[in-house]
């Protein structure tokens, strides 16, 4: 029996197995004569051809009829189910999963998408909050932001009776990583038509291209202040720059509903999944707040899976769990973390992001970010975070990025390593 966790944020689907074999794609699909594809390939032509292209089918996950007849999809239904089974086969087809799952999941969406788990088939031993999965290690009262594409879920996760308990939930409609997106392309929209009087999101080709980009883009501004870039026109490229304090006006202006919720809880630790850390790199208030690394619920899950699949007899999702450790004793030992990855007698920081490209079947390595690179990553606050990662070459990440742990890409073993006095 091979067990893997899935996590369905449609920001970033992720599922890793007890080996490590992990991948990640956006909750994008694109129906094609021969099939659905999803992740990178769909969002690449999602607004070059949008008739045949779907992002909404996770926060709508149901088995209505779509608007327009697909050859292979009658529903959001059929979509979803393309896409786990195709994340399923992308590391193996495992025969057992775990599924994490956000808040805003109805009853009537969970029964569907056991359904559709039965289908594929695989067998779920567990369903857990995505929230809960995420803080099974709190040492205080949190409070968990989860952006999705098109919408947000705050958790409040509190110790009662020496559990951990999902004791609040709010869903913020309007506050998706699209909706943040789409700020940032009118602002670059808007001082392009004012330079030289032309509108890149006019066509779609126009906006195929910002949308590309803009993942990158703001992962850099999360390092630099300023970011030189061309958007290709009739006329040739068109330089602009984009400066990080008028990105944060932008994004600020959309966090309304979640000041008011931070409000309410002066005194909870304010923590960010992965899927939010785009506003504490870009925002200086929340310079100072936790940010989970991509891999922690997951990471989380394979610890305790014992515990969590003992909770689930009737695979009712699971917002409550035993605290670990129990009453007394609730600290997670922090391990060692390395501060460099070594490949080939050569080591590379890890205290900025290291981009790992794959050409020719050899690895080159160059600490930038590089949304063209195989992976990209970075340690911070202890933990391995996930910049990006392509869908199409296997990669095996370890469990922690202790000393000694070994990062396997297309074959390639890289080690991670303490270097002292760096």
């Amino acid at each position: 029996m091979t067990i893997a966790i899935l996590e369905l944020n449609d920001q970033a689907l992720l599922i890793q197995t007890e080996e490590g074999r992990s991948h990640i794609e956006p909750g994008f699909a694109r129906v094609t004569p021969s099939g659905i594809e999803s992740g990178d390939k769909a969002w690449a032509m999602a607004w070059q051809n949008p008739q045949d292209c779907f992002n909404q089918y996770w926060r709508q996950l149901n088995q209505l009829p779509l608007p327009r007849k697909q050859n292979w999809a009658r529903h959001h239904g059929d979509i979803a189910y393309a896409q786990i089974k195709h994340m399923l086969e992308s590391v193996g087809s495992p025969s057992n999963i775990i599924l994490a799952v956000p808040g805003c999941f109805n009853e009537e969406q969970l029964a569907l998408l056991l359904g559709l788990a039965q289908a594929i088939p695989v067998q779920v031993d567990a369903v857990i909050d995505s929230a809960l999965a995420m803080s099974l290690y709190a040492q205080k009262e949190t409070l968990l932001l989860d952006i999705q594409l098109q919408q947000s879920v705050v958790s409040l996760i509190s110790e009662i009776n020496g559990n951990l308990v999902v004791s609040e939930q709010s869903i913020i409609p309007d506050l998706g990583i699209l909706y943040l997106y789409n700020g940032v392309a009118r602002h670059i929209s808007d001082r392009l038509i004012d330079d030289y009087r032309y509108d890149p999101l006019h066509t779609s080709e126009g906006e195929q291209t910002i949308y590309d980009q803009l993942p990158a883009w703001l992962k850099q501004l999360g390092w630099q202040n300023e970011l030189s870039i061309n958007l290709p026109s009739p006329r040739g490229d068109l330089p602009m720059r984009l400066h990080r304090k008028q990105v944060a006006i932008i994004i600020e202006q959309r966090l309304e509903s979640l000041n008011n919720i931070l409000e309410k809880h002066p005194n909870a630790q304010i923590t960010f999944s992965h899927s939010a850390s785009l506003l504490q790199a870009i925002l200086p208030r929340f310079a100072g707040a936790l940010v989970m690394s991509q891999t922690s619920g997951v990471d989380n899950c394979l610890t305790a899976r014992r515990e969590i699949i003992a909770s689930s007899e009737t695979l009712h999702k699971i917002i409550s769990l035993e605290k670990a450790g129990g009453k007394s004793n609730n600290l997670k030992p922090k391990p060692r973390c390395a501060n460099h990855l070594l490949y080939q007698n050569q080591a590379w920081p890890l205290d900025k992001p290291l981009s790992i490209n794959l050409q020719d079947g050899e690895l080159i390595l160059t600490n930038s970010i590089d949304k063209n690179a195989a992976l990209v990553v970075v340690i911070k606050d202890q933990s391995l975070q996930i910049i990006h990662q392509s869908a199409t070459i296997d990669t095996q990440l370890p469990r922690t990025c202790e000393p000694g742990q070994r990062l396997v890409l297309a074959g390639h073993k890289l080690s991670f390593i303490e270097v002292s006095n760096a």
